[in-house]
């Protein structure tokens, strides 16, 4: 290999070895860590339990243990013509003996949790290292940092960061709050809003991600 060629390769590897040590730590080392990308949104409202059949604090009156069978079917007979003077889902179900319950509540799907706090809609390894490199260059610059945070944080997606032999290292991003919140290392700035340009980049990495444009609330 003669000079020229030497020079030319050497040329070409400096912007990629400045581009991991301009980067702040822990950043500058992320090249080497497998990240998992988690879009996320707020978790669905738990559904209300079904009120059990009987009145609270008294339930089965019909079916009393030891009263006599006939009184027992005299309180049949006056709830059932309660239930019929009163108008349909007055009296709470299965209280009067004989009639149709109502049906049951669709049962909710659980939704995956991201620490126990913001429901897992997608997640996938990030294999794309020119995406990986771009995600890096954001949360490695201490520019991208200098922004006002909003008041709210509702993350839309996270990065995971996964080195061999450490903790996983977490940036959780909510565009739509302007800020950004680290978990398992210190963050590494005194800020943590978005300046404009960053912004504007992490929203283009989002759409690269998960396709569309950024929805309100992530």
């Amino acid at each position: 290999m003669n000079h020229r060629s030497i020079f030319a390769a050497l040329t070409f590897l400096v912007p990629l070895a400045a581009g991991c040590a301009g980067r702040t730590a822990p950043f500058n080392e992320m090249d080497k860590a497998q990240i998992t990308v988690l879009r996320l949104s707020q978790p669905p409202p738990v559904a209300a339990m079904p009120a059990a059949g009987g009145i609270p604090g008294l339930p089965g009156i019909p079916g009393i243990p030891g009263l006599p069978p006939e009184m027992t079917a005299m309180g049949n007979q006056i709830l059932q013509g309660v239930g019929a003077a009163l108008p349909p889902g007055f009296l709470p179900p299965g209280l009067i003996p004989g009639a149709s319950p109502s049906p049951a509540a669709p049962v909710q799907p659980q939704v995956p949790l991201y620490k126990n706090s913001f429901a897992i809609t997608a997640q996938m390894p990030l294999t794309d290292e020119t995406l990986k490199n771009e995600i890096l260059d954001i949360l490695g610059s201490k520019g991208s940092f200098e922004g006002s945070p909003g008041q709210c944080f509702t993350p839309g997606m996270a990065f995971s960061m996964q080195r061999p032999g450490q903790a996983p290292a977490d940036v959780m991003v909510s565009l739509s709050c302007n800020q950004v919140k680290a978990d398992g290392f210190a963050w590494p700035y005194k800020g943590n809003g978005f300046s404009p340009e960053a912004h504007d980049k992490m929203a283009a990495v989002y759409t690269k991600l998960w396709g569309g444009p950024v929805p309100g609330g992530a």
